[in-house]
């Protein structure tokens, strides 16, 4: 029985991280936001993002300011094709916090993408490009 108990618990564990892509600690995941210009910021903080979503311009280079505030813990930003990873768009250099670095992302053609810290793939979320 306290084998089973303490399986639970490490399932519910992993499930919660599975569901960490930022939010700031809310329930609902927002994957439908539009750009409201080439200037993005996004931080990390608890091992989480601050949103599940983000949004570009299309055809047109942008900018992420992104602030890492989780002191001694190396994050960054990287853009891939879907939740598969298997083709990065952009990767954004490791940034070891707290600090702020802004990256230079060239342009990208229209459609919906995936985000993620590589070092915490559970920090992640939908990239739109409209």
């Amino acid at each position: 029985m306290k084998k089973l108990v303490l399986l639970c618990l490490a399932l519910g564990a992993l499930l919660l991280a599975a569901c960490g892509g930022g939010g700031g600690g809310t329930t609902s995941v927002v994957t439908n936001c539009s750009p409201s210009g080439p200037h993005l910021s996004v931080t990390a903080k608890n091992i989480q993002f601050d949103t599940t979503c983000l949004a570009a311009p299309a055809g047109r280079p942008f900018t992420i300011a992104f602030h890492n505030q989780d002191s001694g813990t190396t994050h960054n930003v990287a853009i891939y094709t879907d939740a598969s990873v298997t083709k990065a768009l952009f990767q954004g250099k490791l940034v070891a916090g707290v600090a702020t670095e802004t990256y230079d992302v060239p342009a990208l053609p229209a459609g919906r993408y995936y985000f993620r810290c590589d070092v915490h793939p559970q920090m992640n979320g939908t990239f739109n490009v409209k």
